[in-house]
């Protein structure tokens, strides 16, 4: 039975026409509105999103609340996506919600309305699924975008978060960082609570301008937004600066840093995993949990409250990324150039003394030829084995390869066969290097699924 609900939802196109936000709308009235039966945080961003989503998740379900979580890709099996308590969907709880949906989706055929998307449907399931399951607080990322992704036809979500914000899916997007950005900040809602990300100065300024609109009505022309440590007022924008990110200190398996913002006391932060790209995020999802309470009747003292936000952050581990996967070898879902400019910092920084073999894949809709010259930056780089993920949106190794060729004179392979580029990887890396498998989430899917998920041997 699952294996054929789940052949029916890869049966439908994954960026199909759309009846847009209205649409989606009146399905989830027809469903019954089961977003509006909890506490809805909405995350959007090009890179990080899955794992502020995660932390923030981690922190709730720490502080006691019954929690899910919405997230996609999925990296082996298509439960990953809706969670409930941190743990995958059964495959029982997913049939139920499934045919739930399609009984709606069926009608509507019959009525000449078109077909949801494959993330539509998901994104249908999964808020009937959460409303059965009683949660207390779901938190739901974005598909693509912001302005118009699906999962932005809640009205009024209790907060919004915006993590880093970079160049991918250009095509549909737009091709510029302020482009990209105006489609992100389209999740601010009037009088809901906005964390975000204040790093590239281009992006800031569309964020900034589009909160001063809704965000901070008292907002006079000309001046800037009023923030809490500028005008002690219960702002309703928050900006989270990469220099309030203190004593970052990087071992292999963690890192330690100091948060230090005005909004609230000094946090001393342990994230379990080498990618330093997760400082930020971590430093996003702890004030994010700080600005949730200030607008939540949460009867818990700050004592009580930090300690379980520290916990929920030290315990999170998101599959994916900077993940160990088996002795000295890591897959990372970095898909886009900001992504893998990340990694490469992480992997100079954390793997400083020890030699780094990579395997790499990338899908063919991605510009990877930027993506190809940071990671030939790795600077103990000694091996490269390039491949091609798993479905129908591969890209042909052998052209990748050509770009790695101009890029790097060093030890590079191909091969089309994954397992056997994880065989090839393992006997260069040896007992002593590392073996890093990054550019798809996809790549990172099957190399997990081929070595056994996660091994700690």
């Amino acid at each position: 039975m699952m294996n054929e609900i789940v052949e029916y939802l890869y049966n439908i196109p994954r960026f199909a026409r759309t009846g847009g936000l209205e649409q989606t709308r009146e399905r989830l009235r027809l469903l019954g509105s089961p977003e509006k039966s909890f506490h809805y945080i909405h995350v959007a961003g090009t890179n990080g999103k899955g794992s502020v989503c995660a932390y923030m998740e981690s922190c709730l379900r720490e502080m006691g609340f019954k929690t899910g979580l919405f997230t996609s890709p999925h990296l082996i099996r298509i439960n990953e996506r809706i969670r409930i308590d941190n743990g995958e969907i059964s495959d029982e709880a997913f049939s139920e919600a499934f045919y739930k949906v399609k009984e709606l989706v069926d009608a509507q055929i019959a009525e000449g309305i078109a077909h949801p998307t494959f993330f539509e449907f998901i994104y249908l399931m999964a808020m009937c699924a959460f409303q059965k399951a009683g949660i207390e607080y779901g938190v739901i990322e974005t598909g693509l975008g912001g302005r118009l992704d699906l999962t932005n036809a809640v009205e009024a979500p209790d907060l919004t978060v915006i993590t880093s914000i970079g160049l991918d899916h250009t095509a549909i997007l737009g091709d510029t960082i302020e482009k990209i950005a105006a489609e992100k900040a389209g999740i601010i809602k009037p009088g809901v609570p906005l964390v975000y990300l204040a790093a590239r100065p281009e992006a800031v300024g569309v964020i900034e301008a589009r909160a001063g609109e809704l965000c901070h009505p008292k907002k006079a022309d000309g001046q800037e937004l009023r923030y809490p440590e500028k005008s002690g007022e219960k702002a309703m924008c928050y900006p989270v600066k990469l220099d309030w990110m203190e004593n970052i200190s990087p071992e292999e398996g963690h890192i330690r840093f100091s948060l230090v913002c005005p909004y609230f006391k000094k946090y001393d932060i342990m994230l379990n995993t080498s990618g330093m790209y997760q400082v930020e995020n971590g430093a996003l999802a702890v004030t994010a949990m700080e600005v949730l309470r200030e607008f939540s009747d949460w009867k818990m003292p700050e004592t009580d409250f930090q300690k379980k936000v520290l916990t929920g952050i030290r315990r999170m581990v998101w599959p994916g990324r900077m993940e160990s996967v088996g002795r000295d070898i890591y897959v990372d879902g970095a898909h886009n150039d900001d992504g893998i400019r990340e990694l490469v910092r992480s992997v100079n920084r954390i793997f400083s003394q020890r030699d780094i073999y990579l395997i790499f894949a990338v899908a063919e809709d991605k510009d990877y030829q930027e993506m190809v010259r940071h990671l030939c930056g790795i600077r103990r780089l000694k091996g490269i084995i390039v491949t091609e993920i798993d479905n129908g949106r591969r890209r042909d190794f052998h052209e990748v390869m050509k770009d790695f060729q101009k890029n790097w004179h060093g030890n590079i392979k191909g091969t089309y066969n994954v397992s056997e580029a994880i065989i090839t990887g393992q006997e260069w890396k040896g007992r002593n290097g590392v073996l890093i498998c990054t550019g798809s989430l996809y790549l990172v899917g099957h190399v997990k699924e081929l070595l056994g998920g996660d091994l700690d041997d």
